[in-house]
């Protein structure tokens, strides 16, 4: 049977809207994985996406991969990042480029972050994301979704 591109195109659209805020999963040894869905984060002249892996009973580092786009150009070289919130400054480590799209003009890293922190932070209001990138600091706020998602992970979590 053929599906009609007209019918495949809302199809799709639904399907990338509809990701749940925090997925979970069995790791292993009584580890759980959470996966905190990419969420919307916007500056003047950037945008981000930022996604959060975080595994419970282990001594794994939290993982923060994010998307940076630039406006006009491909952004090339982020040398720091760091999230803060009221009283809380999270800086990211081991920052490594994992994807470079020029035609989206997306540049995407993976980093870590401290397990322990990553909650104060959570749990703490007015959260950023500062990121030097090519020579420029920007400052992204986060769109309504990100709340929704840390709001349904801290509750998974306790």
């Amino acid at each position: 049977m053929r599906i009609p591109g007209i019918l495949l195109f809302p199809l799709l659209l639904v399907s990338c809207t509809a990701l749940p805020p925090v997925r979970s999963f069995f790791a292993g040894d009584g580890v759980v994985q959470h996966f905190i869905s990419p969420t919307n984060w916007n500056a003047r002249g950037s945008s981000a996406l930022l996604d959060i892996t975080y595994r419970t009973r282990t001594d794994d580092p939290a993982i923060i991969n994010i998307s940076f786009f630039g406006n006009r150009s491909t952004p090339q070289n982020v040398s720091s990042v760091s999230l803060h919130g009221t009283g809380v400054d999270y800086h990211l480590e081991n920052i490594s480029v994992i994807l470079v799209r020029p035609a989206e003009n997306e540049l995407r890293i993976t980093s870590t972050g401290d397990r322990d922190g990553l909650l104060h932070l959570l749990n703490s209001e007015n959260i950023t994301l500062r990121a030097e990138i090519d020579g420029v600091i920007f400052i992204h706020t986060p769109g309504r979704n990100f709340d929704r998602s840390r709001t349904y992970f801290l509750a998974a979590l306790f």
